[in-house]
């Protein structure tokens, strides 16, 4: 099943009632949220199978919030949230399975179908959208978490599990769920028993940076947070009996980045660019250790990936490549200098960046109206809106002015194309005679070239770029057309 929503962004703690939201519930049926409520259209007809209305919030009001799940496990069944409840319809005929909703505090902006029960994530709603009790902390709308039963939707806890902000994220581990929890920008997270649902920190325990991977392990939770704009990354573990971490000196990452990591058995691999070391971290008591020196690579990269594989551990960018041993020993390091970008490309990107800015312009014109429009409506619906258009207009006019930003940036960088398979990577760069440019697959194992795609010797390839989607379409030979990810 696949679910698809014209949202720009799915985490919004503020999405209203009138976006569309598409659910393709199987091969045969998609399912539709509008202003009437749900509908099931055939596949291949268009034909209204059934249609449902969702009942009204608790202030009379349609739902600011509708979300639309599959089923995992019963597919006989969707899952639609409308702000802070969720409710089972019955594919066939689009009839509530559940008596009555199950619900959290705040506005469920997510589930997560664990084998348990369904454990729905709240966010903190605006102030002035919220529905039932609010409790704000800080200036920050707390929420409640419950998880619900998937025969009858009745609720494990009695009361809501409190949190102190919007819970962004929920990694299953084993029979619990670890918590990523957002409260003014902070990190926070607590391990969740989905059975009892009941939580094992007595305090949510506050880490640096945004959780990437977790897992829990006999020392407690072991965890990899991304480095934000104000804080490092690290890999720690926390001591669920005190709540505390094990490492004052965990290992750390640089501003602004990812620290790499992949799994082989007990161990845990992990590349920190902020020293540009490996490290090993044992998955049972959290120890760890240095391996080898350090890795640098050329070009002024940075690895973005990470693999174990039976010649070693392979770090990879865009244009380097390096096998390194399971103790840190570089065995193989390979360097594929990135051409400059084509005078072409250079203006089609410039061409783009001012297409951007000019459409991003428009964009945040139409949003300023309709603010203005509906601070002067007096109809409450007709205030809602407007206000949501203008929202929208304004994320896109912001977007829109990001990219023209990026686009700007890309016309004087070089060109780089990288696609990774299984077994290697494609990395383009300068023909080894100087004249045009070639895509060479670099074996993973080996470090060596395993085939080439000549670009041809021309100065101007024939070539397309989709710059929204980063795909370059190259034109190899005569009627054949290959495509690449920048």
């Amino acid at each position: 099943m696949n679910r698809c929503s014209n949202k720009p962004n799915r985490n919004a703690a503020a999405s209203a009632a009138t976006t569309l939201e598409v659910l393709q519930a199987g091969p045969e049926v998609i399912v539709v949220h509008t202003l009437m409520g749900l509908r099931a259209l055939d596949a291949k007809t268009g034909a209204i199978r059934w249609t449902a209305s969702l009942p009204m919030a608790r202030s009379g009001a349609v739902p600011h919030q509708v979300r639309l799940y599959p089923s995992l496990a019963k597919n006989d069944r969707i899952y639609v949230s409308y702000d802070d409840r969720l409710m089972a319809y019955r594919l066939a005929d689009g009839q509530p399975l559940w008596a009555k909703p199950a619900n959290v505090d705040g506005w469920i902006r997510d589930i997560v179908q664990h084998p348990a029960g369904i454990i729905m994530l709240p966010a903190g709603p605006p102030p002035d959208q919220a529905t039932g009790n609010v409790r704000i902390i800080n200036g920050v709308v707390q929420t409640g978490l419950n998880v619900a039963r998937y025969d009858d939707g009745t609720m494990i806890a009695a009361k809501p599990l409190r949190m102190r902000g919007t819970v962004k994220d929920a990694m299953v581990t084993g029979d619990a769920v670890v918590l990523a929890v957002d409260a003014d920008s902070k990190t926070f997270v607590n391990v969740l028993n989905v059975a009892t649902a009941t939580l094992r920190l007595q305090k949510d325990v506050k880490i640096k940076g945004e959780l990437a991977y977790a897992e829990l392990v006999p020392a407690g939770l072991l965890y990899i947070s991304r480095s934000d704009a104000s804080t490092n990354g690290e890999v720690n573990v926390i001591d669920l009996a005190s709540g505390e971490p094990k490492y004052k000196d965990a290992i750390e990452g640089g501003k602004s980045s990812v620290l790499l990591y992949a799994t082989e058995g007990s161990t845990l691999y992990v590349y920190a660019n902020k020293d540009r070391h490996l490290y090993a971290v044992n998955r049972q008591d959290g120890a760890y250790h240095a391996l080898g020196g350090e890795i640098k690579l050329q070009g002024n990269e940075d690895p973005t990936a990470l693999e174990v594989r039976t010649a070693g551990l392979v770090l990879t960018s865009p244009q380097n490549m390096v096998i390194a041993g399971r103790d840190g020993q570089i065995k193989q390091q390979v360097y594929n200098p990135a051409p400059q970008l084509p005078g072409l490309l250079r203006a089609l990107y410039r061409i783009n960046s001012v297409r951007a800015g000019l459409y991003g312009a428009a964009a945040s014109a139409y949003g300023d109206a309709f603010a203005q429009a509906s601070r002067n409506a007096t109809d409450t619906t007709a205030k809602r809106i407007t206000s949501q258009l203008a929202t929208a207009y304004s994320q896109g006019g912001a977007q829109l002015s990001g990219y023209s930003q990026q686009a700007g940036a890309l016309a004087s960088k070089r060109f780089k194309a990288s696609l990774a398979t299984p077994s290697s990577v494609f990395v383009l760069t300068k023909s080894p005679d100087g004249n045009g440019n070639v895509l060479l697959q670099i074996d993973k194992d080996s470090g060596q070239p395993r085939s080439r795609v000549d670009l041809g010797k021309q100065r101007e390839p024939v070539y397309a770029v989709d710059d929204i989607s980063g795909m370059l379409f190259l034109q190899t030979t005569s009627g054949t057309l290959a495509g690449y990810r920048l």
